[in-house]
């Protein structure tokens, strides 16, 4: 795995390729003489023009961003990566020093940010930031790579007493659930937030057993709960707790099952309105902000397990791609006819929003959804006839390309070509399989 580091800065350099190190040693141990593809090979970008370049043509599945680099615009290059759904969907380490920088990146928009990570927390972190992606690449989506049809995605995390970590945890979810266009960017970020206060509570209340009031009266005097957790851990019984997160992620909802190994808590008197939220408070408002947000919210009897269940809003129109914006949107119904087995083929499609079955001599052999990306690119390119007839299933959308119009996007964004060309092997691959004919 290459991972690009956006950073002119030669003290981060050393950290990172130093924490790389350590990984890829470890990587090296636990597997049987080394695996090749385990390994994480760092390419710095120290050009702000070289670091565009990269992330339009290698499509990265994750960079690193040193957002308080004074040599580099990190915010520019954001703002250039997000203007384009299609370049939009790897994921980002944000580095900083600094209060001001941080409050800026939190302020940021439309971007996969899993972690932030302050310089001095990068031989700390980094490394268990990595592993803990490297274990759930299937999360950290890369819509023009995707391999499979997705239909449903379901997995565990099992976190440690580390609080810090739990952004990487919620964000991977939260920016999965956006890049598939199953949530906008307000649901998004609820899902987020959510997921790290309720994680935090399993961690705080749960494991360390810290109480309300102790927790109020430790914060008079601190300004963070982290040090008490510290001192909480000093106890090997508790530092030995684990947190598991249980996620199942379907196109119309996703659930999560939160489960810490303390005594739990009664559950049953939290029955405060969402509008009595206090949402500056440091604490207390986890279930109160799941009460909002989520759809249905159960605890187990003991009040160590937690069940979140959200429902998505589908935000197709998040995912096109900023070169087809312009191009004729074709509103579908169910069962309208998008084209015919054998008619000439003058358009492809670019599926926005809806699902559509692929038939074959009037034989069902697939359906197709935004997963899928286009629709006809193949009798399209080699000036065929349509070799299939495709009907929608569902109300839907479609963006209608001619042939024209798609080779200038390629002349005007030549990394288009890639994606089409990553797309049709994806294909290729897949039929090869028999997953679609």
């Amino acid at each position: 795995m290459r991972l690009p580091i956006i950073n002119t800065d030669p003290d981060v350099m050393k950290s990172v390729t130093r924490t790389l190190s350590k990984v890829n040693r470890a990587v090296k141990a636990s597997s049987a003489g080394g695996t090749i593809g385990n390994r994480i090979d760092l390419v710095q970008l120290d050009d702000h023009d070289r670091a565009i370049e990269y992330i339009y043509y290698q499509l990265p599945a994750l960079i690193i961003i040193n957002f308080s680099d004074d040599h580099l615009n990190g915010f520019g290059i954001m703002r250039q990566v997000t203007s384009d759904p299609w370049l939009n969907h790897g994921g980002i380490i944000a580095f900083y020093t600094g209060s001001n920088t941080f409050k800026k990146i939190n302020e940021l928009k439309n971007t996969n940010i899993i972690i932030h990570l302050h310089y001095s927390n990068i031989p700390s972190q980094l490394g268990t930031v990595l592993g803990i992606i490297r274990d759930n690449q299937q999360i950290l989506f890369q819509r023009a790579l995707q391999t499979d049809l997705i239909s449903s995605l379901s997995g565990q995390f099992v976190l440690t007493m580390d609080t810090m970590l739990i952004p990487c945890y919620a964000n991977l979810i939260a920016n999965y659930l956006f890049n598939v266009g199953f949530l906008d960017h307000e649901g998004t970020a609820n899902v987020s937030l959510v997921l790290t206060e309720m994680l935090t509570n399993a961690i705080e209340h749960g494991n360390c057993g810290i109480s309300w009031a102790e927790k109020e009266d430790y914060l008079k005097e601190h300004s963070s709960v982290q040090d008490l957790i510290a001192k909480k851990c000093r106890d090997a019984r508790i530092r030995n707790r684990k947190v598991y997160f249980n996620y199942d992620i379907h196109r119309s909802h996703s659930s999560y099952v939160i489960r810490d190994e303390g005594d739990g808590f009664a559950w049953q008197q939290y029955t405060i309105h969402p509008k009595e939220v206090d949402f500056l408070s440091e604490h207390g408002r986890g279930i109160l902000l799941a009460k909002q947000h989520v759809d249905t919210i159960s605890y187990n009897e003991k009040g160590n397990e937690a069940t979140l269940t959200f429902r998505h809003r589908i935000n197709a129109t998040s995912s096109i791609p900023q070169a087809f914006k312009d191009n004729e949107v074709v509103e579908c119904r169910r069962d309208d006819v998008i084209f015919n087995q054998g008619e000439a083929s003058d358009f492809l499609y670019y599926v926005a929003e809806g699902e559509y079955r692929v038939e074959v001599n009037n034989h069902h052999v697939a359906n197709l959804t935004p997963d899928d990306i286009l629709i006809g690119e193949m009798s399209f390119l080699l000036e065929e006839t349509r070799s299939a007839t495709v009907i929608a299933n569902t109300p839907g959308r479609l963006i209608k390309i001619s042939k024209e119009s798609f080779i200038n996007i390629i002349r005007d964004q030549p990394y288009y070509g890639l994606f089409l060309s990553k797309l049709i092997a994806k294909r290729l691959h897949r039929a090869s399989r028999g997953v679609l004919s």
